[in-house]
C-alpha cells in the first residue's frame, strides 16, 4: 500500500491542487551539515496568486478586543537606566542552599562560601542554574529609574536555558505599592545566545502591528549594580518584557480573573492530559506548572483538560471542536507571525494561552522571540533539522496537525502569512525598527562588559572583530523574514516528517516502524521512503559512505526489518520523498560526537536498545 495524503482522505480536490501548485513550485532547501547554520541559499518562492484581502481573516463576534490606549506606552525608541543598589539581606536556620558548585541541598545553616557572613548577595543569586530546584535565592535592594528616587524591591535569577550563561537575566519586584508604567516587574532579559541582542525587541515591536495577536511591550534597560561595599559596576543592556500577570489584563481591556497559561512544556498532545492534572474542584494539580505556568491564576482548569480531551479525540470532528476552543482570527495570526518571524522555538513552549473566564476559548499569545528572526543562521549556531523551516515544525502537535490536515486550512495559512508579511512584517517596518534602535544599543553592545560574552565566532575574550561581528548579524535582520517566508512556502510542497520507532527481530536484526504521525503530503502526492543502515564509527562522519550496511528504496509502507546483523551500534535513518524529489527525514535525532544528526535513530544490535 502506498502511503499519501489521498489514503488518509486528505488530498485536496482538482481546483486545490492548482492552487497548491501555482503557490509552491518544485524546489529543494539547500542546507548545509552538521555543525552549521541553516543557508539562505534557497531558491526564490514563486508569486502567489491574487487574493480577496478578507479571506483570511473574516471579523467575528468572538475577536479579541483591539488594543486599547494604555496597552503600549512605554516611551521609545530610548534606553532607559535603572540603578539597583544592594540592601543586606540576611539567612540564617535549616533550609535548601546553593553550594559553590551550583547544586541545591538541604543543610543545617547557609554555607559560608556562598553565603558569606550568612547574607545572600548578587554573586549567591548567580549560582541559581535551576529553576526545577527548591533554591531561589533572592536579594533585597533599592531601584531607581533614570536619575528618579530609590524604591524598594527584590531581585533574583529569571530564565530557563539563560540561567547557565555567565551574564544573567534578573527579575526585580517592586516591595511596595511602587510601578513604572503601571507595572511592578521588571523582566530584565540579557539574551546571552542572541549576537544581535535586539531579536526579542524587534519581534515584539513588530507584533504590535498584526491585528488579532496581541504582543507585549518591551523596552531597552541599562542596569548599574552597587554592592554591599558601595562599588558601582555597569552590568551593559537588557531587554524588559512585561510580564503577564492582572495588571496585563487590566491594560488590555480584557475579562479580570480569566486565566493566562505560559507553556513550559506543552504539545496539546494526549501525554499532556496526565501532566496536567486538574483537582476535582478545578484547580491545578501538584505537577501542572511544570507544563504550564499559571501566570494569571482563575483557580479553575477545568477548560483546559476538556480541550486536550477534544483535541486528541479523533471521533470528534475538528472543525467543531476548533471552533469550540479557538478563535480563528488569532490562531492564524499568531501561527503566520511565528513563521514568518521564524520563532521555531514555539513547539512546545515560548507561548501563552489566555482563557476568557466563564468561556472554554483560548487565545494564543507571543513569548520570548530572542531564537527566532534567523537565529538558526547566526555564525557559530547549529543548524536546526530541515522539518523545522516550516509547517513540519508544528506537526508533532495534535491541534496544528489536525488543523494543517485540512487542505483548505493550509490554503487559509498561506494566504493568512503573504497577508501579514505584506500589511504589517514589511521590509519597511524592519529596516525602520532597526535603524531607531541602532544609535542607541550600539555603544552599549560593543563596550564591555557586553561585548567581552558577545556569541561571536571567535575567542570572545578580548576580541577586536566582536564588534565587525555583531554590525554584520544586525545587518542580516533585514532579510530574515523573507527567507523565512521562502522556507515556509518551500515546507508545502514536501512529505511531512514522522517519528522512527526501532525494536529487535528474533534473529537479532532489527525492524522500524515509522507509521506516526499518519504519513502526510500538503499536496497529496504519493510518498515513498529509503531505509540507510550504517555503522556508528567514533571518529567518521555519520553515514560516510564506508560505514553503510545496506539501503532499500522505493518502499511504499511504513514498516520496514532486516534480519540478523552483525552485533554493534548502527545508524538507521528514513526519508519520505515525493516523485519531484522533495525529501524529509524524521523527527529522531542522535547526538554523536557532540553535533546533531538529525532524522537518526542509533540501535545497539542485538538488543536495539539505544546506543
Amino acid at each position: 500500500m502506498v502511503f499519501a495524503a489521498q489514503d488518509n482522505g486528505h488530498m485536496p480536490n482538482a481546483s486545490s491542487r492548482t492552487w497548491w501548485i501555482h503557490l509552491a513550485t518544485a524546489t529543494t532547501l539547500a542546507l548545509v551539515g552538521c555543525g552549521g547554520g541553516v543557508t539562505n541559499d534557497i531558491p526564490p518562492a514563486p508569486p502567489v496568486p491574487p487574493m480577496d484581502p478578507s479571506k483570511p481573516f473574516v471579523p467575528s463576534a468572538d475577536d479579541l478586543p483591539p488594543a486599547i490606549d494604555q496597552t503600549y506606552v512605554y516611551p521609545e525608541p530610548s534606553v532607559q537606566q535603572l540603578r539597583v543598589r544592594y540592601v543586606p539581606t540576611p539567612v540564617s536556620g535549616p533550609g535548601y542552599y546553593l553550594n559553590a558548585d551550583k547544586t541545591c541541598t538541604y543543610q543545617e545553616r547557609p554555607p559560608a562560601q556562598t553565603y558569606p557572613a550568612g547574607l545572600v548577595t548578587l554573586d549567591t543569586v548567580n549560582l541559581d542554574e535551576s529553576k526545577d530546584d527548591p533554591c531561589e535565592p533572592e536579594i533585597n535592594v533599592q531601584v531607581a529609574l533614570s536619575g528618579g528616587p530609590f524604591a524598594d524591591a527584590k531581585l533574583r535569577v529569571r530564565g530557563s536555558s539563560t540561567r547557565l550563561a555567565e551574564q544573567k537575566s534578573y527579575r526585580i519586584k517592586y516591595s511596595g505599592t511602587d510601578k513604572w508604567m503601571g507595572e511592578d516587574t521588571f523582566q530584565l532579559n540579557k539574551h546571552p545566545w542572541d549576537l544581535s541582542r535586539v531579536r526579542n525587541k524587534l519581534a515584539f515591536d513588530l507584533m504590535r502591528t498584526v491585528h488579532h495577536h496581541p504582543s507585549l511591550r518591551t523596552q531597552f534597560f541599562t542596569l548599574d549594580y552597587t554592592d554591599g561595599a558601595g562599588s558601582t559596576r555597569p552590568m551593559g543592556l537588557f531587554t524588559h518584557v512585561e510580564k503577564m500577570s492582572k495588571s496585563y489584563l487590566a491594560r488590555r481591556g480584557w475579562v479580570a480573573g480569566s486565566n493566562v497559561y505560559k507553556a513550559e512544556d506543552f504539545s496539546f498532545n494526549a501525554n499532556n492530559l496526565t501532566e496536567l492534572g486538574v483537582q476535582p474542584d478545578g484547580s491545578a494539580g501538584p505537577d501542572f506548572e511544570k507544563v504550564l505556568s499559571l501566570e494569571v491564576d482563575a483557580k479553575n482548569h477545568q477548560a483546559m483538560a476538556k480541550l486536550l480531551k477534544n483535541i486528541n479525540d479523533d471521533k470528534q470532528k475538528f472543525d467543531a471542536v476548533f471552533t469550540q476552543h479557538f478563535n480563528r482570527n488569532n490562531y492564524l495570526a499568531w501561527l503566520a507571525s511565528a513563521i514568518l518571524l521564524g520563532n521555531y522555538d514555539t513547539r512546545s513552549q515560548n507561548f501563552g494561552l489566555y482563557q476568557p473566564l466563564g468561556t472554554e476559548k483560548f487565545y494564543f499569545l507571543p513569548w520570548d522571540y530572542d531564537a527566532a528572526l534567523g537565529f538558526p543562521d547566526q555564525p557559530g549556531t547549529q543548524n536546526y533539522p530541515e522539518w523545522s523551516l516550516g509547517i513540519g515544525n508544528w506537526w508533532n502537535s495534535a491541534l496544528h496537525r489536525r488543523f494543517m490536515q485540512q487542505p483548505q486550512h493550509l490554503e487559509l495559512l498561506a494566504y493568512a502569512v503573504q497577508q501579514v508579511r505584506d500589511q504589517y512584517l514589511t521590509d519597511a517596518a524592519v529596516d525602520m525598527r532597526l535603524q531607531s534602535y541602532r544609535p542607541l544599543v550600539e555603544r552599549w553592545i560593543t563596550s564591555a562588559p557586553d561585548v567581552t560574552y558577545l556569541p561571536t565566532l571567535e575567542p570572545i575574550t578580548d576580541n577586536p572583530l566582536a564588534p565587525r561581528e555583531w554590525d554584520a548579524e544586525y545587518r542580516r535582520l533585514q532579510q530574515v523574514i523573507a527567507t523565512n517566508h521562502r522556507h515556509f512556502l518551500h515546507s508545502l510542497q514536501k512529505p511531512l516528517p514522522f517519528w522512527i520507532s526501532p525494536s529487535s527481530t528474533p534473529s537479532g536484526g532489527v525492524a522500524l516502524d515509522w507509521g506516526w504521525p499518519q504519513p502526510f503530503h500538503p499536496q497529496g502526492k504519493t510518498i515513498t521512503y529509503t531505509v540507510t543502515v550504517a555503522q556508528a564509527v567514533q571518529g567518521i562522519a555519520p553515514f560516510a559512505p564506508e560505514t553503510v550496511v545496506l539501503t532499500d528504496t522505493g518502499l511504499q509502507t511504513t514498516q520496514w526489518s532486516r534480519s540478523a546483523l552483525p552485533p554493534g551500534n548502527y545508524l538507521v535513518r528514513v526519508q519520505a520523498s515525493d516523485a519531484d524529489g522533495h525529501h524529509t527525514l524524521a523527527f529522531n535525532e542522535h547526538f554523536m560526537a557532540g553535533q546533531k544528526v538529525f532524522g537518526t535513530v542509533c540501535v545497539r544490535l542485538p538488543s536495539a536498545d539505544p546506543c
